[in-house]
């Protein structure tokens, strides 16, 4: 009897063992440990591929300023305040708020974390990977002797850089025929026990650490990549944020100019109006300066509309509601003359560009594959053992495994049939091959695209000279219409022309220099050394 109470007593403590196993962790523990692990695994990965990568960067050497190198004057656009204060939005504001809410970056954030958690699997895979059952059997039937059984398992396997598996497996189970009731066990109850280790160690294909850590390999691989392209994506972003803000910028101060273009438009038609009745003006004077008006108006409206709808859109793009009223900080983008040696700015983008290191790195990966798909040309040649005890009895303490037990097998595959391992490993030479040109063609396109990038940079740089001279010479030709209208000495039809060309030539050089800001910034991307803090801000 104290037997048969000792051995419900295990059964009964396996069981509920087994039932709070299986209970414990809920969805949402699931989802923090998901969250600890992977957040640590992305940490140390980003910690790994771009700081050090950071640590590294080769910066290009700067040419000394040319002699008659001139200093830009720029202006400060004054806008009236709206009637109800909006939220001011400043560059780093911008930036700051759309690496906080906006749903693109949000979505390529999450987009690296998928990319951590599948390698988190497959590290996973390749460690000591448990697995534990306890079943129950409860059986019976019409003219026939029914019985119950217990069994629980536990095993655990892991592959090792042989290319072998190697596993243990460990059970005990008890059964007996003649039902007494559930879980009620006596001395008709009979136990067995099993311990073993099997290996299996693959000699010709499949062997080595090359071949069997392929998937691990591979998986590491990818989530470095995942990290450099999110960090690409998050220069990327920045620019694409600062360009949208300084283009709002831009129409804003567009809008005042138009707006004065306005305002000049109707003095202008209210004078024509009162010369005519002091009979100084001509009929078709007071025509074009109406007709100027109207247009002025035109232009005003379209350009509100314009602002809006880009305002509308900047909020979206920060992840901003659209109902949230927000106001432009009035602040022209700092205009900083660039001068790179080209042959060094070269160099240093080969050396720094996170996107020719992931090309170098494929390159690697092609020959890798190769090898691989050489190796599977080899026959199977596998060798297999096992050891390991087992036992039985009509006790639980009876039954432990005391009896050995082993084995150790070969096994060959005759090479009949190779056609698909030809295919694969003919493909793998040639997607070697494609590697190797899309690297080659990666280089020079880098090289061509960083020396455009300073020829535009050059062009723009004179292009804001000119225009800033045009823009003088502008002034000074409206300011002489002007007095030569009051005295009558021209028509209306030159002052307004000259007034035109000035409105034109503001708008032209705004855009220039939000163009040049945002090449700078494209450049400095291009040469590999644009780094983004957390904020989205930059450092120059």
């Amino acid at each position: 009897m104290r037997r048969i109470c000792e051995d419900r007593r295990i059964w009964r403590t396996l069981a509920s063992v087994a039932a709070c196993l299986a209970g414990a962790c809920s969805p949402q523990w699931f989802v923090a440990d998901a969250d600890r692990e992977v957040n640590a695994l992305l940490a140390e990965y980003e910690h790994r591929v771009i700081d050090e990568w950071a640590d590294g960067i080769v910066r290009p050497a700067t040419l000394p300023p040319e002699p008659a190198e001139t200093e830009t004057h720029r202006e400060t656009r004054v806008v009236p305040e709206p009637a109800e204060p909006p939220i001011l939005v400043d560059l780093a504001t911008a930036l700051e708020t759309a690496f906080a809410s906006s749903r693109d970056f949000q979505d390529a954030r999450e987009s690296l974390y998928l990319t951590g958690l599948g390698y988190t699997l497959t590290r996973h895979n390749f460690g000591p990977v448990l697995n534990s059952t306890v079943s129950y059997l409860w059986s019976d039937a019409e003219d026939a002797e029914g019985g119950d059984s217990l069994d629980a398992d536990f095993g655990v396997g892991m592959p090792i850089p042989t290319g072998a598996d190697v596993r243990l497996d460990s059970s005990v189970s008890g059964t007996r025929g003649d039902d007494p009731g559930l879980l009620r066990f006596d001395e008709d109850t009979f136990y067995d026990a099993l311990v073993r280790v099997q290996i299996s160690q693959p000699l010709l294909r499949g062997g080595g650490r090359l071949v069997r850590y392929e998937s691990l390999t591979q998986g590491e691989r990818n989530l470095v990549y995942a990290v450099r392209d999110f960090e690409l994506f998050r220069e990327d972003f920045a620019i694409l944020i600062a360009n949208a803000y300084f283009d709002l910028v831009s129409q804003k101060q567009q809008l005042v100019i138009v707006e004065q273009d306005y305002e000049a438009a109707v003095f202008d038609s209210e004078r024509a109006k009162a010369l005519q009745e002091l009979d100084r003006d001509q009929a078709q004077q007071v025509f074009l300066a109406q007709r100027r008006e109207i247009e002025a108006e035109d232009r005003m409206l379209d350009a509100r509309t314009s602002l809006e709808l880009a305002l509308d859109d900047f909020r979206i793009l920060l992840g901003l509601p659209t109902s949230r009223a927000i106001e432009i900080a009035d602040v022209e983008p700092p205009f900083k003359e660039i001068r790179f040696d080209p042959d060094s700015a070269v160099r240093c983008a080969l050396a720094n560009r996170l996107d020719l290191h992931t090309e170098r790195d494929r390159l690697a990966d092609a020959q890798r594959q190769v090898a691989i798909a050489r190796n599977g040309l080899l026959p199977d040649l596998d060798l297999t053992a096992s050891y390991g005890n087992d036992g039985a009895g009509d006790r639980f303490s009876s039954a432990g495994p005391d009896a050995w037990q082993a084995s150790v097998g070969v096994r060959l595959e005759i090479p009949l049939d190779r056609k698909a391992e030809r295919n694969q490993y003919r493909s793998s030479l040639i997607g070697l091959a494609r590697t190797e040109r899309r690297v080659e063609r990666r280089h020079d396109e880098v090289e061509r695209d960083v020396v455009n990038r300073l020829r535009e940079l050059e062009r723009t740089q004179k292009q804001i000279e000119i225009q800033e001279t045009q823009i003088a010479r502008e002034r000074r030709a409206v300011a002489v219409e002007e007095i030569r209208f009051d005295a009558g000495d021209v028509d209306a039809r030159d002052l307004l022309e000259a007034r035109q060309g000035l409105t034109d030539s503001l708008n032209s050089l705004i855009d220039l220099r939000v163009d040049h800001f945002i090449a700078r910034l494209r450049l400095r991307r291009d040469l590999g050394i644009f780094l983004v803090n957390s904020k989205g801000m930059w450092q120059e």
